[in-house]
């Protein structure tokens, strides 16, 4: 929660609440609070739920001073893997889109405001069409910031592709590859995508205010917009497509795409990812689980693993903090006055 957007696991606000003490009206706020130490010095962040019962959003604050959410991506970024995206190249298309933009977020902090705006006006756009009298004048201005974010979105979204691209090329050239984890190559398709490549931002603008014009009075009319891209994943060692792909395949190919973006960021801003590696390890067969770990040891920031067998960690190639969390949990009297656990 350190980061801009929803977490993990996508959580409402009112799910971060202890729901115990929810039923009976003793806690309705919650918050966290961080030190961090980056490249950029250091900062003190909050963030929580507002103190307001009419108004249930999460807010932040850097150094004591309120903050947008989006300004935390300027001073940290935080990067993930978790059991449930091991199995994200055979879910929906939309969570890979969700996939893809939580990477852009961090090369631009403004994206994901962008994506829920983006989505936000589409439900706007539709209740006005189910009115029987329509507001022409309201639906304008709707679909003129919806066709500007359509552009703005799918930019940035193959911005970071063409970076990551870009990494590859680079790596390959120093032969610096990571060897036990094969590198991806990723496709976005759409409409726009392919109207980008040949012709200026403000015409494919033009042309998606022309299609959702069209499309009021034809619900089987489909608009182009980042909404409805497709996202392909190839192994370029196999040029493979992931989603023909065996589930060992594809963790291997996320671990990769975590860590490529991971040094894209650090390249580009001096500022590497927080990684947080849930419940991974005891899933990899031992080359693959010393070769994490080996790239782990050499990444810029910190790192955090979590893991019901100790003993995966047995052979870190150097030293590794541990926390026992039922010591922890045993010790815990409900105030946030401890800082560590066993070590």
């Amino acid at each position: 929660m350190l980061n801009q957007g929803k977490g993990l696991r996508k959580a409402s606000i009112e799910n971060f609440l202890n729901q115990t003490e929810i039923s009976n009206y003793d806690c309705q706020i919650w918050g966290v609070n961080a030190d961090f130490v980056g490249p950029k010095g250091k900062f003190n962040i909050g963030t929580g739920l507002k103190n307001n019962p009419s108004n249930k959003s999460r807010i932040a604050k850097i150094n004591s001073d309120l903050t947008p959410l989006s300004s935390l991506g300027k001073i940290l970024n935080i990067s993930w893997i978790t059991p449930q995206m091991c199995i994200l190249f055979q879910t929906s298309m939309n969570e890979k889109r969700r996939f893809i933009d939580r990477l852009t977020s961090s090369i631009d902090n403004l994206h994901l405001n962008r994506v829920y705006k983006y989505e936000k006006l589409l439900r706007q756009r539709k209740k006005i069409l189910m009115q029987q009298n329509n507001d022409n004048t309201w639906l304008d201005s709707v679909e003129f910031q919806i066709s500007e974010l359509s552009i703005a979105i799918t930019a940035r979204r193959l911005d970071l592709i063409e970076e990551l691209e870009n990494l590859y090329k680079t790596e390959l050239k120093n032969n610096s590859l990571t060897e036990h984890f094969p590198s991806a190559s990723i496709f976005i398709n759409g409409k726009i995508e392919r109207l980008l490549v040949k012709k200026p931002a403000v015409e494919v603008e033009d042309y998606v205010k022309s299609e959702l014009k069209k499309s009021r009075f034809d619900f089987e009319l489909s608009v182009s917009g980042p909404n409805n891209s497709s996202i392909e994943i190839f192994n370029r060692n196999s040029n493979k497509n992931l989603d023909n792909s065996s589930t060992g395949e594809q963790k291997l190919l996320l671990i990769s795409i975590i860590l490529s973006h991971a040094r894209l960021l650090n390249n580009k801003f001096n500022m590497a990812p927080i990684l947080l590696l849930d419940d991974i390890v005891e899933h990899l067969d031992k080359k693959h689980r010393m070769a994490l770990f080996l790239e782990i040891s050499r990444h810029h920031a910190q790192s955090w693993f979590t893991s019901t067998n100790k003993d995966v960690f047995a052979e870190y190639p150097s030293f590794i903090d541990k926390i026992n969390l039922s010591n922890i949990k045993g010790n815990f009297d409900g105030n946030s006055h401890f800082r560590y656990g066993d070590t």
